[in-house]
């Protein structure tokens, strides 16, 4: 019974440890992705920059071609940030889900066996523990009850079975 509650508490924390894992590798891509989108972001800004400065430096021809690389940029990095914003776990993480709650449910079925097996046990303690006390409170009670009771039904026993065979 301790047995399958350790076994039981081994699987749940297997199961958690595959959750943790699961959810910490998504973590990890949306990371990534937002650190890409962020990079894009900054080339953007930067190309806007050099847009900003040539407008007021150049001809219309080289500001307006800088303009249109950085709103480009800018709309890479919001299709990057949308769709780090949508990454979530695959299937595996409702099958470790699963495998959670039947380690949970069964922790509960063995913590209910073992609090009856306890139970149990505490009835006989009681029981042994009565005994003892009327051993010591009552030694001769006892002895007669459980020694001389017995011995004489079976001495009572033994003498009608050597009449009915005589």
């Amino acid at each position: 019974m301790i047995d399958h509650l350790v076994r039981d508490l081994q699987v749940l924390r297997k199961a958690d440890l595959l959750i943790g894992k699961i959810w910490l590798s998504v973590l990890a891509r949306r990371l990534g992705l937002f650190a890409f989108a962020g990079l894009i972001g900054v080339f953007g800004l930067g190309m806007a920059n050099v847009a900003a400065y040539n407008a007021m430096q150049a001809s219309l021809g080289v500001v307006w071609a800088a303009a249109v690389a950085a709103i480009a940029d800018f709309a890479i990095a919001a299709i990057v940030l949308l769709v780090a914003n949508k990454s979530r776990p695959g299937p595996e993480i409702d099958l470790a889900l699963e495998v959670r709650r039947t380690a949970i449910e069964s922790i509960h079925e063995d913590a209910r066996d073992l609090k009856l097996t306890i139970d149990a046990m505490g009835h006989e303690i009681r029981s042994v523990k009565e005994s003892i006390t009327a051993v010591v409170h009552n030694p001769l009670d006892v002895a007669a009850e459980k020694l001389l009771v017995p011995a004489a039904l079976s001495l009572l026993r033994g003498l009608r079975s050597k009449k009915e065979h005589a």
